[in-house]
């Protein structure tokens, strides 16, 4: 029997449960939420996937949710602040920085130095996103191997600045960008289909930490506990470890 149905069976878990989380944990939550839902029959798990900063932004607006997973520290501290998240908030997985070009490769891009190259069109998430943030920071750092004016010509080279990862996926995928830097969770089955992938060195990659936590507006605390538990528990760690995402363990 799964761990799901043997730690959170529980006949209270009943409802509706509103998750607003990070765009790159679309396709993780979902199956996290399918196998909570055949776990408790009654329960019924939706969700609003956006940037960080535009789901915090919501909350701080009135936005209805019983859940906040961020794909940073930033943003949940700020939501503290506001009031709009509280009590404990764990970090439950991290993540991964990789480039993506187009399978048909228009601008022979084969490092990650050369989103340097004049020309290539570069397309990142605002520097607002998690994401936009942690690519930047890469270039900086790949400077020390690409060249002192690496970051320069790479950041010249940004064609269009995207509200959350996913928006970068699918320009590249349309091959509206010659090159984007997403997480490696994004790069799923499906979108590998459409694009190939640039490996970042562990010198210059970032780490992205994401914590999860109940909203002060929480409407169904029962079932906001019961998804906190399982994506901490060995089970919905494996989910999101197939996903790409990295166990807090590891």
């Amino acid at each position: 029997m799964s761990l799901l149905r043997t730690v959170h069976a529980q006949p209270t878990v009943t409802g509706e449960l509103t998750v607003f989380a990070a765009a790159s944990l679309t396709e993780a939550f979902a199956e996290v939420g399918k196998r909570l839902e055949l776990s408790h029959p009654g329960l019924k798990v939706t969700y609003n996937f956006a940037g960080s900063p535009v789901l915090r932004t919501q909350l701080e607006q009135g936005a209805s949710a019983d859940l906040f997973a961020s794909a940073d520290t930033v943003q949940m501290e700020q939501a503290k602040k506001s009031n709009v998240v509280h009590g404990d908030s764990p970090i439950f997985v991290k993540n991964r920085l990789i480039a993506i070009v187009p399978k048909n490769n228009p601008a022979k891009i084969a490092t990650f130095c050369d989103l340097g190259k004049p020309g290539v069109k570069l397309d990142l998430a605002n520097a607002k996103v998690p994401v936009g943030k942690y690519s930047r920071q890469s270039l900086a750092k790949a400077s020390a191997e690409c060249g002192a004016d690496f970051e320069q010509r790479a950041v010249k080279n940004i064609v269009s600045e995207e509200e959350n990862v996913k928006q970068v996926v699918t320009k590249v995928q349309l091959g509206e960008a010659d090159a984007g830097i997403v997480y490696m969770s994004d790069v799923t089955p499906k979108v590998r289909k459409d694009v190939d992938t640039i490996p970042i060195a562990d010198a210059y990659n970032q780490l992205a930490t994401y914590p999860i936590a109940v909203t002060t507006r929480v409407k169904n605390r029962a079932a906001a506990d019961a998804f906190i538990a399982v994506v901490l528990s060995a089970e919905g760690q494996g989910i999101l470890k197939a996903y790409s995402f990295i166990p807090v363990a590891e």
